[in-house]
C-alpha cells in the first residue's frame, strides 16, 4: 500500500524540529528529493556571481532555498545592496555541482530556508544525498 504524505516542507521540518528521529528528518529530505528545483541566491555582477553564504558563529552556511519567494523574502531580510542581488533556480539532481563548488571554498553547513522553519544539514549529508537522486 502506497501512503499519501500531505505533509507540507514546513510541517515536516516542525515535526522534525519537535521530535528529531531519522524517520522525521528521512521526511525532511524526501521532501526535498520531491522538488522539481532547489533555489540559491546570487550576490555581485551577473559577470561573476558569488553564492549568498551568511556567518553563524563565525561558521559559513550555505544558503538554499525550496521556492523562489523564500529566497527573495530571506535575501531581503538580510541584504542591504538588493541591487546585485538574484534567484537562480537549479534542477534538484543539478544543484549537486553547484553545492559540490561551494564546499570546495570550505563550507562545511547548509541552512534550507533560513527563518523560523529552517532545515540544517551537513555539507557532506548534502551531498551525500545530492549525489543518490535519480531524476532526470
Amino acid at each position: 500500500m502506497v501512503s499519501i504524505n500531505r505533509q507540507t516542507f514546513n510541517q515536516a521540518v516542525e515535526s522534525y524540529s519537535h521530535n528529531e528521529t531519522t524517520k522525521t528528518r528521512q521526511t525532511v529530505w524526501a521532501h526535498i528529493n520531491a522538488l522539481p528545483a532547489l533555489y540559491f541566491v546570487q550576490c555581485g555582477r551577473k559577470s561573476c556571481p558569488v553564492p549568498w553564504i551568511t556567518f553563524e558563529d563565525e561558521k559559513p552556511i550555505a544558503m538554499v532555498f525550496t521556492e523562489t519567494e523564500c529566497a527573495l523574502n530571506a535575501a531581503k531580510s538580510m541584504i542591504e545592496d538588493g541591487e546585485n542581488v538574484r534567484v537562480v533556480g537549479l534542477p534538484t539532481n543539478a544543484a549537486s555541482m553547484y553545492m559540490t563548488a561551494i564546499a570546495a571554498q570550505g563550507v562545511n553547513s547548509v541552512c534550507f530556508n533560513h527563518g523560523p522553519q529552517r532545515f540544517d544539514a551537513s555539507m557532506d549529508e548534502v551531498l551525500t544525498f545530492l549525489g543518490t537522486l535519480s531524476r532526470f
